[in-house]
């Protein structure tokens, strides 16, 4: 489904109540539509992607959408609330690759990813980050001015760390990564999976591949449940490979395109990966 034809009914701005002095005007126009006025009226367009089960949307809801600070920066953009677990706005967050809640999403004029924040940020927090990027600051700059101020904000550091890990940069994705291991042993945050994935992918584009199939291999075995499970299993597989394990990359990515086998975008994947690597060509 192309995001441009996604499509709802609603008016095209609603008042929401979040709170007994809450003003923000959300949008509720259909996504294609609001991308259209943001870029003729030159605006930054906010996304709440949420889940009707989760607890810090619930709080964003009570302590920071009813705060005037919050209120006036998000009324100066093009707000909007979207519940990632129903249509239409489960198109717009995979393509988003929302994957945990809340995601908070700024976007600039033109459509495009200013920058995220995943987790609960109390008013002042929320002002200070999601106005970063709003005023044109880097996500990775926004985060880590926030991190001295709040060293041990869980959310705060793992959000850091995604971001040095996406850019290979393991040295100081690493240490973020443990920080937040013990800011949280008993994953009450429930993010431990996402974790470890990221922490493969951070000492994979370094090109340390034992330390990454180390982490690939404890998200595939402790969260076989998770969203991130299929990635995992793909990029462990991509893993033995490096480490001269053609057998074992072969039965990895077999392993999760088997039960999909009328799935043409699953073979042709497991069809690619064998052909780039010129391994399990039979198969």
């Amino acid at each position: 489904m192309k995001l441009g034809h996604i499509a709802i009914g609603f008016a095209a701005v609603a008042l929401f109540a979040t709170g007994a002095d809450a003003t923000v005007r959300w949008s509720e126009e259909p996504y294609a539509k609001m991308l259209e006025r943001a870029k003729q009226e030159n605006k930054y367009v906010f996304i709440d992607f949420y889940a009707t089960w989760c607890g810090p949307c619930k709080m964003l809801d009570e302590n920071v959408y009813p705060d005037a600070a919050a209120e006036k920066l998000l009324n100066a953009m093009i707000p909007a609330k979207f519940d990632a677990e129903k249509d239409p706005w489960i198109a717009v967050a995979k393509e988003f690759r929302v994957r945990a809640y809340p995601t908070l999403l700024v976007l600039g004029p033109d459509g495009k990813e200013i920058g995220r924040y995943i987790g609960y940020l109390p008013p002042q927090q929320f002002v200070e980050v999601i106005g970063a990027y709003a005023a044109g600051k880097s996500q990775l700059a926004a985060l880590e001015e926030q991190l001295q101020k709040n060293p041990d904000d869980f959310d705060l550091v793992v959000n850091t760390a995604v971001i040095h890990a996406e850019a290979g940069r393991a040295e100081q994705a690493m240490p973020l990564f443990e920080k937040a291991l013990t800011l949280d042993p008993a994953n009450e945050r429930k993010r431990r999976d996402e974790i470890y994935h990221s922490m493969g992918e951070a000492n994979y584009g370094a090109g340390d591949f034992a330390a990454a199939k180390t982490y690939y291999t404890r998200l595939v075995t402790d969260f076989p449940e998770s969203d991130y499970y299929g990635d995992g299993m793909r990029r462990l597989a991509a893993t033995e490979y490096k480490l001269g394990n053609s057998d074992a990359a072969v039965a990895l990515y077999w392993k999760i395109t088997e039960p999909a086998q009328d799935d043409y975008k699953a073979l042709n994947g497991f069809a690619w990966f064998c052909s780039q690597r010129k391994i399990g060509l039979d198969q």
